[in-house]
């Protein structure tokens, strides 16, 4: 068994951060952080729109950013938007008015990024997270370390470290997530909160033009009983009714956002796990709505 001194679970912007040459950095795959983005040929895509509040975490972004104007625009009943999406004024979500972006996509920052790093990395499933023993178990690891900094969902991290008492008493709400490329009716850089109860979508967002058309994304509350190859189906087709994209669709891609919205206070957990020398980082480790920009100050 290794022992390293420092040990950083998820290949977050957070881990790549903090980590240092002596460190190691645990994950699943290389690519899971929502900041690394689609491959798209040579280049990627933005998994995700990212729109920043103030310049910050320069190493990553560099100096330049360009101002945009996000516009916010409701389609129906500000009461089914609540319905869905829940109290957006508490989340990145309702970001809008005078906002930054990086020059280049993010993803491209983020990946450049992670090649600068020094630390450690071992990409394996985690099996098991042992406190007493102070160990990280992967599928092809085993790891002991002096202190372990959680940047993964702390719901998850606390499932693996045996403690379904404390993971149960967080809440959260998840979404499905299309990134579309294509001809966008919705004016660049523009925000859609879809109140209908008729509609799956929840939000929609116009994000940066590319070589090949605009980006959308579409944010559906998710269902656990619903079948994701019909969500796909139906948001594309409410896409279309609401005038957003037509015809061609020339880039499309989804996923399950398990953790979307966090809605409980892990504090005291937090207090529990640092008597453990576990630290929790980051807005999933820490389970708090935190910024990009906090995270790199």
């Amino acid at each position: 068994m290794k022992r390293v001194e420092r040990i950083f679970l998820g290949n977050s912007l957070t881990s790549n951060t903090l980590a240092r040459e002596n460190d190691v950095i645990v994950d699943i795959w290389e690519g899971g952080s929502d900041l690394y983005g689609w491959t798209l040929g040579s280049s990627c895509l933005d998994r995700v729109p990212v729109f920043l509040t103030r310049k910050c975490c320069y190493e990553i972004f560099g100096e330049v950013f360009e101002e945009v104007d996000v516009e916010v625009v409701i389609e129906g009943p500000e009461s089914g938007v609540r319905e869905k999406m829940g109290d957006v004024d508490s989340s990145f979500l309702s970001f809008c008015g005078r906002l930054l972006l990086p020059e280049r996509r993010v993803c491209d920052c983020y990946r450049s990024f992670l090649r600068k790093s020094r630390a450690g990395r071992v990409f394996s499933p985690i099996s098991r997270i042992d406190l007493e023993s102070k160990t990280v178990k992967t599928y092809h690891r085993e790891l002991e370390y002096g202190e372990l900094v959680n940047t993964l969902p702390l719901h998850y991290f606390l499932t693996k470290a045996g403690l379904s008492d404390l993971s149960s008493q967080l809440t959260y709400a998840s979404a499905y997530i299309l990134a579309l490329v294509g001809k966008v009716g919705l004016r660049e850089f523009a925000k859609m909160f879809i109140g209908h109860r008729g509609y799956s979508l929840g939000l929609v967002v116009s994000y940066r033009e590319t070589p090949i058309g605009r980006t959308v994304y579409a944010f559906i509350p998710f269902d656990r009983k619903s079948l994701r190859a019909e969500l796909t189906n139906r948001a594309i087709a409410e896409l279309k009714r609401l005038k957003v994209i037509e015809e061609p669709i020339v880039f499309l891609r989804s996923f399950y956002s398990k953790y979307f919205r966090l809605r409980s206070d892990a504090k005291e957990i937090g207090e529990f796990l640092k008597k453990h020398d576990v630290l929790l980082a980051g807005r999933y480790g820490k389970w708090s709505e935190v910024s990009i920009c906090d995270i790199c100050q």
